[in-house]
Formats: structure tokens, sequence, C-alpha cells
């Protein structure tokens, strides 16, 4: 059932026991959204618990409250009051789906998203699912504290591309601006977020030496195998480099999970790679997507060039 932002914050208001959550494969947004949410409502002693059916990567360390998060348990059974799932569609919440029995109240952004929890409150025009919980908090009179700012700062710079993105609105940095008047420190953000270590500067390069282009040099392909993402502690952002090449309109990072279990990242400069995603199984937003395709690395390699090229063959008709 969908619901208002006001609704959303009064289904919060009526629960005393809530578990947080959102996608496996974390990110900037992920965990900015989350965790912005938990320090608005953490004087309000509601009892509040943080499950992700992943690890977090290593560049988040300006947020606090990461120590926080705890992975479901098989066979565990948690009852509480709401579950609320940030920045994701409930298919992609892994074993929290399993392990938490309660109401679930859906916050997101994704344009794909199929709107099927109990609660939904999706806005596609925003820029982040930070961007949502920042109106939330506005609507329902919540206080913002330093820690909610900045965690809800990460978010909005981890999906806009730190504001350079097309998704970045008036309303976003008039938000950020808010944010950064409450005490935030954006150069510390952004170290901490661009810092990588050796091991992952010497995996960057050795990833940007597997691009291909295809499509008359309009796509852009990296290849992360088994060996070179385990030798990188961080690939997040890698298909930017693809990105980035004069001429590329889209460009795609296919990445070993495990064993017959492929991850697909696509960033676009002007074609819907949500649609192309979504073709795929997977979902996301019109200039940036993403899927987990059940093949091998090569197998995937074509079921993915080929989705992107009748993509774009279908727009260009």
């Amino acid at each position: 059932m969908e619901v208002t932002l006001k609704q959303a914050g009064e289904l919060i208001e009526k629960a005393n026991k809530i578990v947080l959550s959102s996608h496996v494969n974390p990110d900037g947004d992920n965990v900015g959204s989350t965790l912005g949410l938990y320090h608005a409502l953490k004087g309000t002693n509601k009892d509040i618990k943080i499950l992700l059916d992943d690890d977090l990567p290593d560049n988040l360390g300006m947020m606090e409250g990461l120590d926080l998060y705890q992975k479901p348990q098989d066979g565990e059974i948690i009852e509480c009051d709401l579950l609320v799932i940030l920045d994701v569609d409930v298919d992609r919440i892994g074993r929290v789906k399993d392990v938490v029995k309660a109401p679930i109240l859906n916050l997101d952004h994704h344009i794909s998203n199929t709107k099927v929890s109990d609660y939904c409150y999706v806005d596609a025009k925003a820029a982040a699912t930070a961007q949502i919980v920042y109106s939330l908090i506005k609507k329902m009179n919540w206080q913002f504290n330093l820690e909610a700012a900045t965690c809800i700062y990460t978010g909005l710079c981890s999906d806009t591309g730190f504001f350079c993105y097309s998704n970045t609105t008036p309303y976003t940095l008039k938000a950020a601006a808010e944010l950064l008047e409450i005490g935030v420190k954006p150069d510390k953000i952004s170290e901490v977020f661009y810092q990588r270590s050796f091991s992952s500067v010497k995996a960057a390069g050795r990833a940007i030496d597997t691009i291909e282009l295809y499509h008359d040099g309009k796509i852009a392909l990296m290849i992360i195998d088994k060996a070179l993402k385990e030798s990188a502690d961080n690939t997040e952002g890698f298909v930017n480099f693809a990105r980035n090449i004069r001429g590329v309109d889209v460009a795609v990072m296919i990445k070993y999970a495990d064993d017959g279990v492929t991850r697909v990242s696509m960033r676009s400069k002007s074609v819907n790679v949500s649609e192309i995603a979504q073709s795929i199984g997977g979902g996301g937003h019109i200039r940036a997507a993403g899927a987990t395709v059940y093949k091998n690395l090569m197998e995937a390699k074509d079921i993915v060039l080929n989705a992107i090229i009748k993509g774009m063959n279908k727009e260009n008709a």
C-alpha cells in the first residue's frame, strides 16, 4: 500500500520496536539513509536494531553507528512492530526478510521499485533515499543532530556523485546547505569516501586494463574476476573509470560474486539503464542501475552486452 511521507512518519512514531535494513552490496546512500534515520530517532526511547545481510564497505568511516550493524542469523526470529527498509525493494534484503516478523515500511527512490511491501513511500524524483529521510525528519519535526546530518549528507553525496550527476536538484542542494549549517564537514566526508587502500588502488589499475569497447565505442565493459575481487577491499566506483571514457554512453562493470553468480553495475550518460537492468532481473535509476545475474562471468558478459545493445537500439529507433 502506498503511503504519504506523513503517514510513513506516523507509522514510525507508533512503533516501539523497530528494525532498520537495506540492500545487500551496500553503498553510501544505503548506509547514510539508514543511519540518518537511526540517529534522528535514537532520542525517542525506541528499541531500534539495524540488520544487514552483507559486509559494509570500508569508505564510510565518517558516519557514526557502523558498529551497530548486525547480520541476520539462520534460524533466528526477531519480532518487532515495524521493519523499515531503505533504498531497496523487498527482494534485495537477503535473510532479513526471513528473520524479521513485522509489517514492512519501504522508503525508496528507485524508479524500479515494485511497491509490494505493506507500506511504501517511493519518490523516484528524489536524488537519494537520504533525501527522503531528510524530508521525513523535516515533515515530522524530528530533531536533526550532527550524527544524522553527517549520515544524510554522505548519502546525498554518494548518489549524486558529490552533486555532479543530473539527479542533483535545487532541493538537493538546499538540503545539503542546511546540513552544512548544522555542522557537517564536507572535506572530511570526501576525504574518507574517496580514500582507498594501496591494494585497492593497484586493483583499480588492473581493472582499467580489462576495459573493452563495444557498439562503436559507445559501451565500455570492465571485468572484475575472482582474483581481482579478492585483491581489492573496495571496488565501489571502479565503473566510473569506464564511464569517463570519451564517446562512451554506457559503462558496465561485471563482477564475480560467487561461483555462478555475477553482479552487474551500469552507469550511463543518456541511456535509460534502469530499463536495461530490469530486463535482466535488476533495477535502479535511469543513469545508474545494477543486477545480479546467476551465470558465470563470461556468460553474464554476453547476456549483459546483448541487453545493453538491445536497449540502446530501442531508444534510438
